[in-house]
């Protein structure tokens, strides 16, 4: 798919600079062997600073759920980095894959940093790909697009947390820019898109999005017929005991499921986002078990 970096970008130029692991790449595809249905990695390319670890299968109750961890040698992403990751789901494939920590923006002196994450679910697959929060540091700016394709039978999961800044370092939406669009397609047509621009240059439309709180996150579960009346049940019981705000809305064409959370504690979001996957899991591993293709 062609890139859409918004034209506010324009007026930040990167300087021509070729350094190690600008340009870090992970390009893996996962299949599922046909002799045990465990889900391995069928092809893996990764360019530094980019680097991937072994599957591993911890969950004792489903051996074939595959985990998986990218993991970075950079501290963080500075100007002109330019990402790319593409996931590919084969058919039947069950998955978790998240990052080893929080994706820092550091502070840019004239450019701008990108990534680009294309993830495509084939029939029956499961995917969750729930990677630590975004952080953008003061002066920062950085383009995020992500593009999912998602065909029949298939479930895709996929969150982003985004904090208001370095908090502790007092640094609260000094960013430049934080640009953050979502797609999703089926069959070559639109699902939906959904756009996060926060810009520094109005700090009160910021303080109203985040809800005067400082970490803002978003779960998409992409997949047919998802039932809402369990994921709004659990949202409930998460946050009937803290200071946590969610909610939950149908997407658009009956493509799924979007939860909206607002709260100052990354670990109190990470776990509701915990206990919203688990619902789907678990659904999954028993269609999974006695079907050919996941089906909710």
């Amino acid at each position: 798919m062609n890139s859409q970096i918004p034209d506010i970008f324009k007026s930040y130029t990167n300087k021509e600079c070729k350094m190690p692991g600008q340009n870090g790449t992970i390009e893996i595809e996962l299949e599922t062997n046909d002799g045990d249905s465990k889900t391995y990695i069928k092809s893996l390319l990764s360019k530094a600073p980019f680097l991937i670890q072994k599957a591993m299968y911890p969950d004792s109750e489903h051996p074939h759920f595959a985990h998986i961890y990218i993991m970075s040698s950079a501290g963080g992403i500075l100007q002109g980095d330019k990402q790319k990751i593409d996931i590919t789901m084969g058919r039947n494939s069950i998955a978790r894959i998240t990052t080893q920590s929080a994706t820092k923006i550091y502070k840019m002196e004239d450019g701008y940093a990108s990534q680009f994450i294309n993830i495509h679910s084939q029939e029956g697959s499961y995917l969750e790909f729930v990677p630590h929060q975004i952080i953008p540091f003061k002066s920062s700016r950085f383009y995020q697009e992500v593009n999912l394709e998602v065909e029949e039978n298939a479930i895709l999961i996929y969150s982003e947390i985004v904090s208001a800044g370095r908090i502790a370092s007092g640094e609260k939406f000094d960013f430049d820019l934080c640009f953050l669009r979502t797609s999703a397609h089926r069959n070559g047509k639109i699902l939906f898109t959904d756009v996060m621009n926060l810009s520094h240059k109005n700090k009160t439309n910021l303080e109203s999005i985040f809800g005067e709180k400082n970490i803002f996150s978003t779960v998409y579960m992409v997949g047919c017929s998802i039932q809402i009346e369990k994921i709004v049940n659990e949202i409930n019981l998460a946050t009937e005991n803290t200071s946590l705000l969610a909610s939950c809305s149908t997407l658009p064409r009956d493509s799924g499921i979007i939860v909206r959370m607002l709260g100052n504690s990354v670990s109190e979001i990470m776990n509701l986002t915990e206990s919203l996957t688990s619902i789907l899991r678990d659904i999954a591993k028993k269609n999974f078990q006695t079907k050919p293709a996941i089906q909710i």
